[in-house]
């Protein structure tokens, strides 16, 4: 791919050295609509160049990352996979969204010769080697905040009304997206921090494709809109249910039906065993994320209030019950039970949003740890 693409560039300097000056150039945002998996359901952004003079048609593409990267997962997960800029013609490139069934949309922007230049200078600048690589950070530096750099950069646009907050956070407008994904969702709010939680700026909300493609539509120099047409090229429109996850399958219902057990249980001792399976499940996870955020440069995972609740001293309390350490036991069911109140009071102050699943949770965890105290408890009156 990277040298396909220093093919399709040494052909495209070639001809925008001898034709920059007669102001043939167009240079246009693509935004692409979301697709089914997870990591395209945000959408995409590149930037599109053509040089009509000399039928030069190709697409710089901020999104690109090379599956060969020695330990490519640890790296992705850790916060230090290398995304890179790359070229690819524009046909292949639309094509490629065709076959996922994606949509494609163009906006061409409204520039002077002075201003395409300097645009295509700076790709060119960011396309050498020792430029080419960026590390990736899904809410700061993506295939959009890129562009939308560039974009207001080159063309040195106000961006005094950017600065205007949206009433929204960065998990509401994440929520949006994967909003049918219920258990996707319940996943990512695991993970992300309380920084995600702050009212964010127009200019932060451009971390998405659609609201670059939204806001820069409504934008506006002193010759009038940026955007002097939009063009779509692959008109697709997502089904609104792709990807649903049916009702009987949701977090809330699951976890309420098991809620509902674990009250029943208060009356019906044969199902007092799911105790220990609430715990050995919370137990996994609770040392799961702190190594996940431990290990992790994502800014956006750091700050997580889900740690309160979701951490490894439940193993403690699984351990202690099944070895009948009692004092262990009592002591580390009390430490858990005021990290489920501490993630209560966060997220009544407002500190971080939790996802409402985790408080069926919250309620499950809070009758196996108080029926373990009072096992322990009893147990330790009887010696």
């Amino acid at each position: 791919m990277i040298r396909k693409g220093l093919l399709i560039l040494i052909s495209f300097l070639f001809f925008y050295n001898l034709s920059s000056a007669n102001n043939s150039l167009r240079i246009s945002l693509i935004t692409c609509s979301g697709g089914s998996e997870l990591y395209s359901t945000f959408g995409h952004s590149a930037l599109r160049v053509i040089d009509s003079s000399k039928n030069q048609d190709i697409v710089f593409n901020f999104g690109l990352f090379d599956f060969n990267t020695p330990n490519f997962y640890l790296k992705f997960m850790q916060g230090k996979l290398n995304y890179m800029l790359g070229v690819q013609y524009t046909q292949d490139f639309i094509e490629s969204y065709k076959f996922d069934k994606r949509g494609v949309v163009e906006q061409v922007l409204n520039l002077s010769e002075e201003q395409e230049i300097k645009i295509v200078e700076r790709l060119l600048y960011l396309y050498q080697p020792q430029f080419r690589n960026y590390l990736y950070s899904f809410l700061f530096k993506n295939c959009t905040t890129e562009l939308r750099d560039l974009i207001y950069d080159g063309l040195n646009l106000d961006k005094v009304p950017l600065e205007k907050k949206i009433g929204k956070t960065h998990r509401e407008l994440i929520d949006i997206y994967v909003g049918n994904m219920k258990w996707t969702k319940v996943g990512i709010n695991l993970l992300l921090g309380s920084s995600l939680d702050r009212d964010i700026t127009v200019y932060e909300s451009m971390f998405l494709p659609d609201n670059l493609f939204d806001v820069l539509g409504r934008a506006e120099n002193k010759d009038g809109k940026i955007v002097k047409e939009t063009i779509v090229l692959n008109d697709v429109k997502r089904d609104p249910s792709e990807g649903k996850t049916p009702f009987l399958l949701s977090p809330v219902f699951l976890f309420s039906l098991l809620l509902t057990l674990m009250i029943a249980s208060l009356f019906i001792s044969k199902l007092v065993m799911l105790d220990k399976l609430l715990l050995g499940v919370v137990s996994v996870f609770g040392i799961v994320l702190p190594v996940i955020v431990i290990m992790t440069d994502h800014v956006e995972l750091l700050n997580n209030y889900n740690l309160l609740w979701c951490n490894p001293v439940y193993l403690i309390v699984l351990l202690s019950l099944i070895y009948k350490w009692k004092k262990v036991c009592i002591v580390s069911s009390i430490i858990a039970v005021a990290g489920i109140v501490l993630s209560a009071l966060a997220s009544l102050f407002g500190l971080q949003i939790f996802e409402t699943s985790f408080y069926l949770v919250f309620g499950m965890l809070l009758i196996a740890l108080f029926r373990t105290i009072f096992k322990c408890r009893g147990q330790e009156k009887q010696l």
